[in-house]
């Protein structure tokens, strides 16, 4: 109904726009320019009144837009009837007290929308709007208030009622254009309206002074009053939108704020060479001093901010605590200091304390109550601390006291403090607990040279405290390290049992036809505290605590069952595992092997075991025994890295192998200028192990030189990062266009 009442105005109004151009300058009717207009004016007055009489949300501002239309349309209607007494009026007259009446409600109802759209601006964006609102109106002071001076005489009334029109105007469309800079977004609508609106009615009052018998003025100055009122209506009937409370709060717009701090830089420029309106000169000084407490008010702002930013950047957000950004900058600050000859006789203890306990009390009570004890844990070791020390919560359940020139009986007794301060009960909101802590000291330089080994040292001293059952130790670098290792050991024990290892599978290529008939499995371990730990690293701890047999089995397992999956989807796969020595020393590994095929429903020869050459050097016989026995079985058997030791080929022809496999250092700088001789001896190599009935298999091709090359030379498969990398299962791909080319 609202939208079809304004629909209807809308047409009216372009109906009349096109009357005023048609028609000649002078031809004014009393019926169409008055009444007509009048009635068109009463009718928008009355929908926005409507708006008060069903809403009581935003009734103030409602009813004071509608006292404002009110006011200009009884201005027009008291113009209206004495245009029919054909004498001019007197000034002022009945009309001119409507039309100034109109500017001060209009003010209250700016005032009134202003307040409600902008409740939580800061106060740098209501100076950007005074910054635009004060150049704006020395922008339109310049030019209005010097064209009407001409005009400005008679009696004191008529020149305060000749003055009145420029002066509401300027200081409206300052409110309106201020305003603009602090209301944005899908909140403003009704603002931009209202605003739009009244420029619109200054617009109109700049025409009728600047060109009081132009046909262009007379044309936009009979269609501006009626087309403001409208838009005032339609401003009552804007709903406000949902705030986005998800958005970023956007920033305040420069456009409007730059423009009037430009309009007031040009005028005091133009008022320094020619004469200008004093209002003019006085409203662009006040503009610029605006900008220059805008100025200091960012600056300050700024400054504020950065500091608060690097506070948070380095303060742990729960307990007010320095974060593990704080403590890195102290110790690699330290560290950097101390490789100085002039500042490197400090020393430092570090203190790693790992809470006790803290994960029963989150899994008992939640996680808010695990807060709370952080919270409470802060200000009870910070009084075990002396101002100099530092106190910093690394994450989750642990912290970390650094002491500047602290040695380690400072440490361990700053460590007893600590331990103690954790022997009353933390009271939570409806329980009492309490908890413990297992602390490793540390210390600097005489531990460890960089921040990294500093706090790995101090974590083997708290895990050690933990295995012990001692609140706090200090490391050891012979304990610590033995124990770190032996620990390491008993965590590969677990990880082989609870199968947390991973296998990574690498494709092979076939060199005639680009398809890839294998994969090599290669076992990853992710460890819960070091990370990804390097089978270089781990596989000698396997050997170590004589868990080769069990680690074998787990890839053995999960290789075939693998392998199983892809024959299922329809891929003839064969997948290689590399086994030790000491598999092969097992009397028991052929066994195994077949054990696990028949696990899975697989024919042997969907295996390759890779044997590498140092371990057919170590036992020979031993090797073909059991080479033998694989060959028996169906798998096939592969001698992996061959040309890393001393065996020839000759002596392989007395094992039951079927596949070599080239080391990544027979075919290094192979592609090379220069490098016939090696060149040569790939090619023999090769020749000699396909007259001894074996595939050959290049590993460790990083380059396309170098795959062209052993296409060249008849090798049969290559395998290798140009290729393509370990990946998991489900990262793998078949399709010779997923190769590198």
């Amino acid at each position: 109904m609202v939208r079809a009442a304004y629909a209807l105005l809308g047409v009216l109004l372009l109906a009349y726009l096109v009357t005023l151009i048609v028609r000649p300058a002078a031809a004014y009717s009393d019926w169409l320019d008055g009444w007509a207009v009048d009635a068109f004016e009463v009718a928008a007055c009355a929908i926005a009144f409507g708006r008060a009489a069903v809403r009581r949300q935003g009734r103030g501002v409602t009813l004071a837009i509608t006292l404002a239309m009110l006011m200009w349309t009884l201005g027009d209607i008291a113009t209206t009837i004495e245009s029919l007494h054909g004498a001019t009026p007197p000034t002022p007259s009945v009309a001119d007290i409507f039309y100034v009446l109109f500017y001060p409600a209009a003010y209250l109802a700016l005032v009134l929308l202003l307040r409600r759209e902008s409740s939580r601006l800061v106060p740098a964006t209501w100076l950007d709007g005074a910054v635009a609102g004060l150049g704006a109106a020395a922008l339109c002071a310049a030019f209005a208030f010097h064209s009407i001076q001409h005009l400005a005489g008679g009696s004191p009334a008529a020149v305060a009622t000749t003055l009145a029109y420029p002066v509401g105007d300027v200081l409206l469309l300052a409110m309106a254009v201020g305003g603009s800079v602090l209301i944005s977004g899908t909140r403003g609508g009704a603002w931009r309206l209202l605003a739009l609106g009244c420029a619109v009615n200054a617009f109109g009052d700049g025409l009728d002074v600047f060109t009081p018998n132009s046909h262009f003025g007379g044309v936009v100055d009979g269609v501006a009053w009626p087309t403001a009122l409208v838009l005032m209506s339609a401003a009552v009937w804007v709903r406000r939108g949902r705030a986005d409370v998800l958005a970023h709060p956007a920033a305040p717009g420069f456009l409007l704020p730059g423009l009037g701090a430009a309009s007031g830089i040009a005028i005091l420029v133009f008022g320094s060479m020619h004469h200008v309106d004093p209002v003019a000169v006085g409203l662009a000084t006040a503009t610029l001093l605006v900008v220059c407490l805008r100025l200091g008010l960012s600056v300050g702002s700024l400054r504020r901010l950065t500091e608060e930013r690097h506070r948070q950047a380095v303060t742990d957000q729960l307990t007010g605590l320095g974060n593990r950004r704080r403590l890195t900058a102290v110790l690699e600050g330290f560290f950097a200091d101390h490789a100085d000859p002039a500042t490197g006789s400090r020393t430092l203890a570090f203190l790693f304390v790992d809470l006790d306990h803290f994960k029963e009390v989150n899994d008992s009570f939640g996680h808010p109550a695990g807060d709370q004890l952080l919270a409470q844990i802060g200000p009870r070791f910070e009084r075990c601390l002396g101002p100099a020390d530092l106190l910093v919560r690394i994450g989750g359940d642990e912290l970390a006291v650094v002491l500047l020139d602290g040695d380690l009986e400072r440490a361990l007794a700053v460590a007893a403090r600590l331990t103690a301060a954790l022997e009353e009960p933390f009271a939570l909101e409806m329980v009492s607990v309490r908890i413990g802590a297992s602390i490793g000291v540390a210390l600097a330089p005489e531990h460890a040279a960089d921040a990294d080994d500093l706090m790995r040292c101090a974590d083997k001293a708290m895990y050690r405290s933990k295995q012990v059952g001692s609140p706090f130790e200090a490391f050891d670098p012979v304990l610590d390290v033995e124990r770190d290792r032996l620990q390491m050991v008993d965590d590969l024990r677990a990880a082989i049992a609870a199968g947390a290892l991973e296998l990574h599978y690498q494709p092979e290529v076939d060199l005639r036809n680009g398809a890839i008939p294998a994969v090599e499995a290669l076992v990853r371990w992710r460890h819960p505290r070091h990370g990804d730990i390097p089978p270089l690293e781990f596989l000698p701890l396997a050997e170590e605590g004589n868990l080769m047999r069990q680690l074998t089995s787990f890839v053995l397992d999960q290789a075939l069952a693998q392998c199983a999956r892809w024959r299922a989807d329809g891929r003839e796969l064969a997948v290689a595992v590399n086994v030790s020595a000491t598999n092969i020393m097992d009397t028991g590994f052929t066994d195994l092997v077949r054990h696990h095929l028949t696990r899975h429903g697989l024919p042997a020869d969907a295996l390759v075991v890779e044997i590498t050459e140092t371990t057919v050097i170590s036992d020979f016989e031993r090797c073909r025994r059991v080479t033998a026995e694989l060959a028996a079985l169906g798998c096939i058997v592969s001698i992996d890295d061959f040309g890393a030791g001393f065996t020839s080929l000759p002596l392989l022809s007395r094992l039951a192998v079927g596949e070599l496999k080239l080391d990544r250092t027979f075919l290094r700088g192979l592609a090379d200028a220069g490098a016939e001789r090696d060149r040569a001896l790939v090619r023999a190599t090769i020749e000699l192990a396909h007259n001894l009935g074996l595939k050959v298999v290049a590993e460790g091709v990083e380059e396309r030189s170098t795959l062209d090359l052993l296409e060249s030379v008849g090798c049969d498969l290559a395998q290798g990062f140009h290729i393509g990398r370990p990946t998991p299962a489900t990262g793998l791909r078949f399709e010779r266009g997923d190769l590198a080319a």
